[in-house]
């Protein structure tokens, strides 16, 4: 061949460094499934006053005879495009606090299969004003939340 690697002979040189050093893969433990997160469901409903969706990645909680209130940043969950999205997560935290404690990950297929089988209904009856987030951001919001108690 020609080129520069045949004329100053770089890819031979290559070769001969790789022989004379034998590829050398540590050994690692196997990795381990991890541990599934059970939210405590009571912690997504800690505030008894107001909910209020204030845009599209912003949530504020207000507790009743308080001036405490506590913000849900969901500015990270760059798929939710509309309020409506963020209707619906807040919907979906006040619902699966009153559900028998389960993994994350269950919780959201039977939330799914709800919606696929009831249309958003599944969560509020009237829900003209709400859109169907992915249980992804879901999820996401729920992780986010500040006063989630995880279950050991």
């Amino acid at each position: 061949s020609s080129g520069i690697n045949a004329e100053y002979g770089v890819t031979e040189r290559a070769r001969e460094i790789a022989r004379e050093r034998p590829l050398c893969v540590p050994s690692l433990p196997p990795m381990l499934a991890p541990t599934p997160r059970s939210p405590g469901l009571s912690s997504l409903r800690p505030f008894t006053g107001k909910i209020r969706v204030v845009s599209r990645s912003s949530v504020t909680y207000h507790s009743e005879g308080s001036e405490e209130e506590s913000q849900l940043d969901l500015c990270a969950l760059e798929q939710l495009v509309e309020i409506g999205q963020t209707r619906f997560i807040v919907e979906v935290m006040q619902k699966l606090a009153d559900k028998p404690p389960d993994t994350l990950v269950s919780l959201m297929k039977a939330l799914d299969a709800g919606i696929e089988a009831n249309g958003l209904g599944v969560v509020k009856d009237n829900s003209n004003w709400l859109a169907r987030p992915r249980c992804l951001e879901i999820a996401g919001a729920i992780n986010r939340y500040r006063h989630l108690r995880l279950k050991e």
